[in-house]
């Protein structure tokens, strides 16, 4: 009996050894989103026009919306096109603009068969429901001069990737995905020429702030938060009219 019950105990110890050991490699070998700026998360912001900006139409074809989702055992990145959009412009600064995602766009780019099904879970009502919700958008609210307080990490091998290396404004703006509004705050780059602008931002949000709660499979989980990197070109009209 004491010989049998001594077995039992170090088996249960060896296989309790086996789990944790298991347990360790796993949450190891764990990803973690990219580290980009980390936009500040709040409620919707007041949207107002600075008087005598002027409005410039976003050139689609050379914007870019890029995403990054992430779960315990790998990255999943993707795109998603923007539909329409403008930027405010007064005296060679932003002061505004929006612009229009196209949902029904967004896909993964992982470059094999598992495209397809992966980018049809995504649009599904477990994810961005596009069926529903077709459009997402941003809307800027203020924009302020960059104060150095930007979020970034320093465990990726190439962190400029992740986030604007060098940003000169803070964006303020409200994020609509799935019908619900957050403002979010992040770092950007700003350009503006007589014949063009641009702006690019990298960040990360929570999805959950919007309504996307699916946790992924239980042996594999999603993380909650999502990477964007985002570029918007403009092109200035030839004759330029103020708003009033």
């Amino acid at each position: 009996m004491y010989i049998h019950t001594t077995y039992k105990i170090r088996k249960m110890k060896s296989t309790l050894f086996t789990l944790l050991g298991a347990g360790l490699l796993f949450v190891s070998a764990c990803k973690d989103a990219p580290k980009g700026d980390v936009a500040e998360t709040g409620d919707a912001q007041t949207v107002t026009l600075t008087e005598g900006s002027a409005s410039v139409d976003v050139n689609t074809a050379a914007s870019s919306l890029e995403w990054i989702g992430t779960k315990m055992s790998t990255y999943h990145p993707g795109t998603v096109a923007i539909k329409s959009g403008n930027l405010m412009v007064k005296d060679g600064q932003l002061t505004g603009g929006k612009f229009v995602i196209d949902m029904p766009t967004l896909k993964t780019l992982m470059g094999n068969e598992a495209d397809a099904k992966l980018t049809g879970h995504l649009q599904s009502p477990d994810f961005f429901d596009v069926a529903k919700y077709p459009e997402a958008s941003l809307e800027i609210t203020s924009v302020k001069a960059f104060d150095g307080a930007a979020t970034t990490g320093g465990d990726q091998a190439e962190i400029n990737e992740y986030s604007v290396s060098d940003p000169n404004v803070t964006i303020s703006a409200n994020l609509t995905i799935k019908g619900i509004t957050k403002g979010i705050t992040f770092p950007a780059k700003v350009t503006v020429n007589p014949t063009d602008a641009s702006a690019v931002a990298k960040f990360n949000i929570n999805r959950k702030d919007w309504g996307i709660v699916y946790p992924g499979m239980p042996d594999d989980l999603i993380q909650d938060l999502i990477w964007f990197g985002v570029s918007i070109k403009a092109e200035l009209p030839a004759a330029e009219t103020a708003l009033n």
